[in-house]
C-alpha cells in the first residue's frame, strides 16, 4: 500500500517527474501550486493538487494532513516584483514549518527539502563534500543556507529533516540548457566557461529525492549531482552539438566583472518596481561564474545511488538525441 506524500512546488519542472514517479509507484499524492493551471498539469498526472502558496496556512494543513513524506521543492532564484530570494526560500521554509508544527509531526517520517549547490559559494573549483561549511556568494545560496538553518533547528525538536542539496537539473525542456538560445545563436553567459557548475539529469535528481525520503538520515544532508563534473564549456558545446546554431559566447572575457555586476544590479532595481521576474541579476552573473565541484560519495554509500547518467555530456546526449 502506498503512502500519503505531499509535493509543494509540485507543478515545477522537478516536481512534476516526481510527482509522476510518486504516482507510479502508488503513492497518494497531494500537490501545492500557486495556480490552477499548475494544479491541473499536476492532476493530470494522477495525484491531487492544492492552490495556494507557503502562506496559504489552511491549504498547506490541508496538505500535511495525514502526510508521511514531504517534499519541500517550492522556491526559486527570484520573484517578480520584491519577491526576492529571502522571502520566496527562507520565508518559504518559516512558513511550511509553522504549519508542521500547528498540524503535528505524528504521521511524518520524512520532509526532504531541495537546497542548491549554490550554498558552498565559489570554491574555484574545489570538490566539496557536505561537511564543508557553506559560503554562499549569492543572495540565492544564503537564503537557501538560511532556510537550511531552520529546518535543522526543527530537526532538533523532532521533524524528521533531511536536506538534498541539489545541481543544476537539466533534461528535457530545462531552460537551463539554453536550447533555444542556441539555436537562434544568442546564447551568452558570463564567465569564461571554464568553471565547473554541478549538474544532475533530472531523472537522477528524483531518484535521489526519493532515496533520500526513503532511506536518509534525519538531520542529514546529501549532496546530489553528477558523479563525473564537466565544465560550463563542455556541457554548451554538448548542446550545441545537438542541436546547430552557434556556441555560447562566453563575454567576461570582454567586460570587466565589477561592469557586468553594475549593470545587472541597476536592472534589478528597475525590473524590481514591474511584475516582471528581473532575469540579469547580480546573482545570475555570479551562479554561471562560479566553479565547485560536489562530492556524492554520501548519496552512493548510504544510499545505494546508483546513476543513469553519470556525466552530463553523456547525458545530453541522451535528452537531445544524439546518443
Amino acid at each position: 500500500m502506498g503512502r500519503r506524500v505531499f509535493v509543494t512546488g509540485a507543478n515545477g519542472r522537478v516536481g512534476q517527474p516526481l510527482v509522476r514517479d510518486l504516482v507510479a509507484a502508488g503513492d497518494d499524492v497531494v500537490g501545492l501550486s500557486r495556480t490552477e493551471q499548475g494544479a491541473a498539469q499536476v492532476r493530470a498526472l494522477g495525484a491531487t493538487c492544492l492552490v495556494g502558496s507557503l502562506a496559504d496556512r489552511d491549504v498547506v494543513a490541508r496538505g500535511l494532513a495525514g502526510a508521511q513524506v514531504v517534499y519541500h521543492l517550492a522556491g526559486g532564484l527570484r520573484g517578480p516584483g520584491k519577491q526576492t530570494p529571502d522571502l520566496i526560500n527562507r520565508l518559504g521554509m518559516e512558513q511550511l514549518l509553522a504549519a508542521v508544527d500547528a498540524v503535528g509531526t505524528g504521521d511524518l517520517d520524512a520532509l526532504v527539502f531541495t537546497s542548491s549547490c549554490a550554498v558552498y559559494g565559489n570554491r574555484s573549483g574545489l570538490v566539496v563534500d557536505e561537511e564543508m561549511p557553506p559560503q554562499p556568494s549569492t543572495r540565492y545560496g544564503q537564503s537557501k543556507v538560511d532556510a537550511e538553518r531552520l529546518l535543522l533547528d526543527a530537526a532538533g525538536r523532532g521533524v524528521p529533516a533531511r536536506i538534498a542539496r541539489l545541481a543544476a537539473v537539466y533534461g528535457p525542456g530545462f531552460p537551463f540548457m539554453l536550447v533555444d538560445q542556441i539555436k537562434a545563436g544568442k546564447a551568452r553567459l558570463p564567465g569564461e566557461g571554464r568553471n565547473y557548475v554541478p549538474t544532475v539529469h533530472v531523472d537522477d535528481a528524483v531518484q535521489a529525492l526519493r532515496r533520500i525520503a526513503d532511506a536518509g538520515q534525519d538531520g542529514r544532508v546529501y549532496n546530489v549531482a553528477d558523479t563525473d563534473p564537466v565544465t560550463l564549456k563542455a556541457f554548451y558545446t554538448q548542446v550545441h552539438k545537438a542541436v546547430g546554431g552557434k556556441p555560447v559566447w562566453f563575454w567576461s572575457t570582454w567586460i570587466p566583472s565589477y561592469v557586468q555586476e553594475a549593470v545587472a544590479r541597476a536592472n534589478e532595481r528597475v525590473q524590481s518596481h514591474t511584475p516582471r521576474r528581473p532575469m540579469f541579476t547580480p546573482d545570475n552573473i555570479k551562479l554561471f561564474r562560479d566553479s565547485v565541484r560536489m562530492r556524492v560519495e554520501r548519496l552512493q554509500s548510504e544510499l545505494g545511488m546508483e546513476w543513469r547518467h553519470p556525466n552530463a555530456v553523456e547525458g545530453l546526449k541522451v535528452v537531445l538525441g544524439s546518443a
